[in-house]
């Protein structure tokens, strides 16, 4: 693989703004301090907190450039509570008819960036789950790289929030430039906002609140972003 086939990308783009500002959340939540992982307690410990619901959702090779699902790796697999959740990820997959969802191995040596590759596979299928978002660390002497998903309500939520949704937009269609209108409608839809669509703009927000209107050019590509109070 060079690239995400194109049904993840459409899957991805619908989901990415969202994905992309739930990560954000968690991350400033969590910080850069150091966390201890616990799979058979589905724990997710540091700064004297220990958050629960998490799920093991694979690993990245830094040696080989390769991304492999906890549900086939051998020293987990499906009995294992904490990779049991991903379950739900392959069934959307196997329903979706999407590969990297249901392949257990994949080969990212060919994508320009395999360690963001995988980063990015994993915060957009974690998607699935709900909850709060992925966390990863290096592992085996900083040979591989980690990926769990946590779904503690006590963690914080992402919520609507019109002056950083330029921000998440413009970097969701960076990361998903094949269809920009589909990034902007996920967005809205994925959040739960009414919007509008025209031939050259999509306007969304609560209704009586804040509006975020997303200009295009004629070939549909991201053109401009504005926000508006009401």
């Amino acid at each position: 693989m060079s690239a995400f086939s194109p049904v993840f990308q459409a899957f991805a783009a619908d989901c990415s703004a969202a994905a992309i500002q739930r990560q954000d959340v968690l991350n400033d939540h969590l910080g850069a301090a150091p966390h201890t992982i616990d799979l058979n307690a589905r724990t997710l410990a540091g700064q004297g907190s220990v958050y629960g619901g998490l799920t093991s959702l694979g690993s990245f090779s830094h040696c080989s450039q390769t991304w492999l699902w906890s549900w086939d790796n051998p020293h987990l697999g499906w009995d294992h509570p904490a990779v049991r959740p991903l379950r739900t990820i392959v069934k959307f997959g196997e329903r979706h008819d999407i590969p990297e969802l249901t392949t257990g191995h994949i080969d990212l040596a060919d994508f320009p960036d395999p360690h963001q590759a995988a980063s990015t596979m994993a915060i957009a299928a974690s998607y699935v789950l709900g909850g709060n978002g992925v966390w990863s660390c290096r592992i085996n002497d900083g040979k591989g790289s980690t990926y769990v998903h946590l779904d503690d309500p006590r963690l914080p939520v992402a919520g609507f929030e019109p002056l950083a949704a330029p921000r998440l937009l413009m970097t969701a269609v960076e990361v998903f430039p094949a269809d920009h209108r589909r990034v902007v409608r996920g967005y809205f839809e994925r959040l739960d906002l009414p919007y509008k669509e025209d031939e050259d703009v999509i306007m969304g927000g609560p209704d009586g609140g804040a509006q975020v209107v997303v200009g295009f050019t004629g070939h549909g590509l991201l053109d401009r972003i504005s926000t508006t109070a009401r």
